[in-house]
């Protein structure tokens, strides 16, 4: 069974929670299907397991729900989550701004944070470097625009400047992987 921590979980509900009226979480929250609205309704726990399709459901309902691009949605989120995982896990890595290590690194912390797939970094040269995602669940597009977006802001975080995160497959297109090639200053 695929899983992910409770703190990508709650990457989403941080964010439509601070949508300003207060509406959106609530009418989310309905839209859920019951099994999901109760695996998260009352309180997600940031270091548990979930399955992973709960993700994914409520990927699905909020990007029904909200007036905005899918892509932008899901973009914001992951620059969100990358600025809260990054300053926890790989501030030596901001400290030193050292790109290349913190794609590293993020390899050692990916079974750690999502019990599925496996990530492989490559780096090609000082300011470029390949990253490839092997799933073994089904990925919806909403979550690879989440991992992009998560990846890219991580690298400027660490220092990268003017950073190019160029798409060359992805397994929500049916690719058989999800597979990035970055660039940066």
């Amino acid at each position: 069974m695929s899983d992910v921590r409770g703190l990508i979980i709650q990457s989403r509900l941080d964010h439509i929670e601070n949508l300003g009226d207060g509406n959106a979480y609530a009418q989310i929250m309905q839209k859920l299907a019951e099994p999901v609205r109760q695996a998260i309704g009352e309180q997600v726990f940031l270091t548990n397991l979930y399955p992973f399709h709960l993700l994914k459901d409520l990927d699905m309902v909020i990007g029904e729900s909200l007036n905005e691009p899918l892509e932008s949605i899901f973009k914001h989120i992951g620059e969100k989550y990358a600025e809260l995982i990054l300053d926890r896990y790989f501030y030596n890595y901001i400290v030193s701004k050292d790109p290349q290590k913190f794609l590293g690194q993020l390899g050692n912390l990916y079974q750690y944070l999502w019990n599925f797939g496996k990530y492989s970094y490559h780096k090609i040269n000082d300011k470029s470097a390949k990253i490839i995602f092997e799933y073994d669940e089904d990925i919806h597009k909403p979550y690879c625009w989440f991992m992009q977006s998560l990846i890219r802001r991580g690298v400027e975080i660490c220092g990268g400047g003017s950073v190019n995160l160029i798409e060359t497959e992805c397994e929500a297109d049916d690719g058989e992987a999800c597979q990035y090639q970055l660039a940066w200053k």
